[in-house]
């Protein structure tokens, strides 16, 4: 006796259907997202381009391009961290604001129940009815982390990246002294 189940008898045209329509969600997501996190990093993101153009791909880059891009980076970190400071606050605000809506939403619901004196609703059905109620309130929300997120990154990636000229200019620094250190010994 076979047993029906989504294994055996799965829809897959529903199945289907419902990833292309998250296809769909995601990619507005997305575009929303790369739209808010561009008015925050685009300077940012513009000098990694160019750095990466002059120093990067450029085998041996001189040592005074690097001390160049050295002191922008250090400088444009420090302009970074007021926006990363004000994206924080854009998460925390609508994140806060999705809890509100959540809450008024849960005791609006409970409330009509003892006003009308209807069967008492369920922990469940006032829940479901909160989350659904501050739905839209949650993915600004999700939003708003995730611009923090991504953000955060790109901050922390160029960290990384003016230490790794911070030891490749020390690198250097270090041959230049060997080197004329080397030289007045053969003197």
């Amino acid at each position: 006796m076979k047993t029906n189940s989504l294994l055996n008898s799965a829809n897959m045209e529903k199945v289907n259907s419902l990833i292309e329509d998250t296809e769909k969600n995601v990619q507005e997501f997305n575009n929303i997202c790369s739209k808010i996190l561009k008015q925050y990093s685009e300077s940012l993101d513009n000098f990694m381009a160019d750095l990466y153009v002059e120093c990067i791909k450029t085998e041996n880059a001189p040592t005074e391009v690097l001390e160049k891009y050295f002191l922008e980076l250090s400088n444009l970190l420090y302009f970074m961290q007021e926006k990363l400071e004000q994206s924080s606050i854009f998460s925390d605000m609508s994140e806060s604001a999705a809890k509100e809506i959540y809450s008024k939403t849960y005791l609006d619901n409970q409330v009509k129940e003892v006003t009308t004196g209807k069967n008492k609703t369920t922990v469940a059905e006032l829940v479901a009815k909160a989350e659904l109620g501050a739905q839209y309130e949650s993915v600004v929300a999700n939003i708003y982390e995730h611009v923090y997120q991504a953000l955060k990154n790109k901050i922390n990636s160029a960290q990384d990246m003016l230490s790794t000229i911070r030891k490749i200019l020390s690198g250097r620094q270090t041959e230049m002294n060997f080197s004329t250190y080397t030289r007045r010994g053969e003197e």
